[in-house]
């Protein structure tokens, strides 16, 4: 049996099972391809170092002197270290104490960009600006310079594994100043048997879904507000049936407006993935337009369900989603284009049904566990 290091910034355990909750669905899968995957939680802060078992995964606690002592005392054990979130402090202990590693690094995001790609995040306040481009010469910079080398590094076995394309292209590669070779593009794990497909057909009223975090204006939830308000002005509106859940310091703000209709539904609460998977059933399509996604995993998840999903036409969103086939594409920016791929699935139910199955199908060829988890193992035991 192989074993493998996986070395990240969080893990979930018995107090808090979300933290970085899809790296330990990764492990539970090489599990399953009989790979024994123990995990180090880096955690700069912590005092002292911890071990616990979180559903089958041992996983050791610490902070950077906890690590490279525990590198010291383990590192002849692994045939490969995966890392989550990289930095140099998850990076430089394993070249010191391992000779000839094998690495694999995923890039997630906001490791491997410039803080300005997210300027949405920072309009809200001058405070909120200030502290960030306090920030952007201080961690992003060195972040970024570490993140050049580390491409640049030709002397140690490093696979970079990015979740699209167009992260690639235009992010992380645009930012480092350097384009890797030794790159794989694996999608994140899409659960097909927690989204499990239910063809969708419309009976009565059509049935709008958005599940959000209010945040950030990321998700972009200002702009689904604009589309229903725009939709509202349409003889047919009170045919169609909105439901909003998310929370954030964005909430009240975004949502306020749309307390005048009765035919919207606004949840202010975080919900867990199996009530998530519950609720895509009783819903026919998913909103989900986004400023900036590598991928957007809920929105896969909606579609493995067999949502009709009206997304944004950017970033990555398209190598997941082709329009009018198995999912429908806003312009970016848009409310009014939103609004305008609502009406369509009002009008046109059997481009709603074709949507939900061919959505379930072209997900499932993309980002299922089975095709995720091939392709990960052949790049972690080198095949």
């Amino acid at each position: 049996m192989s074993k493998v290091l996986v070395v990240c910034n969080a893990y979930p355990s018995e107090d808090n099972i979300y933290r970085n909750g899809f790296i330990h669905r990764r492990v539970k899968a090489y599990q399953k391809r009989n790979i024994e995957a123990e995990v180090f939680y880096l955690h700069v802060t912590a005092l002292e170092e911890v071990e616990y078992d979180y559903d089958g995964v041992h996983v050791t606690m610490g902070n950077e002197a906890h690590y490279r002592r525990y590198l010291q005392a383990h590192h002849n054990e692994y045939v490969s270290f995966l890392i989550h979130f990289i930095n140099p402090h998850m990076y430089d202990p394993i070249i010191e104490y391992v000779s000839n590693p094998k690495i694999v690094v995923w890039i997630h995001g906001f490791e491997a960009e410039a803080w300005h790609r997210r300027w949405f995040n920072f309009l809200s306040s001058s405070q909120e600006l200030k502290a960030i481009l306090n920030k952007s010469t201080d961690y992003y910079e060195k972040q970024l310079q570490f993140m050049n080398s580390l491409y640049r590094e030709d002397q140690v076995d490093i696979t970079f594994i990015h979740v699209s394309q167009w992260f690639k292209d235009h992010i992380a590669d645009v930012d480092a100043k350097y384009s890797p070779q030794n790159y794989q593009i694996i999608p994140n794990i899409v659960d097909s048997k927690v989204f499990d497909f239910v063809q969708k057909k419309r009976e009565g009223k059509l049935k709008i879904l958005s599940i959000r975090p209010y945040a950030s204006y990321k998700y972009a939830n200002d702009q689904v507000r604009d589309a229903i308000i725009l939709l509202s002005k349409k003889p047919f509106f009170k045919d169609l049936e909105f439901h909003l859940y998310g929370e954030g310091k964005l909430y009240a703000e975004i949502t306020g407006p749309l307390k005048t209709y009765d035919n919207v539904f606004l949840h202010n609460t975080f919900l867990e993935q199996k009530d998530i998977s519950r609720i895509h059933k009783e819903f026919d399509v998913f909103l989900c337009p986004t400023r900036l996604d590598s991928q957007g995993v809920s929105m896969c998840e909606a579609m493995s369900s067999g949502l009709a999903v009206v997304a944004s036409d950017i970033t990555a969103i398209p190598e997941y989603v082709e329009h009018n086939v198995s999912g429908l594409l806003a312009e970016p920016e848009s409310p009014a284009s939103i609004a305008y791929q609502i009406e369509r699935l009002y009008f046109n139910s059997y481009l709603l049904e074709d949507i939900s199955y061919q959505a379930a199908q072209s997900i499932r060829q993309k980002a299922s566990e089975e095709v995720v988890i091939d392709k990960e193992v052949k790049v972690i035991l080198g095949e």
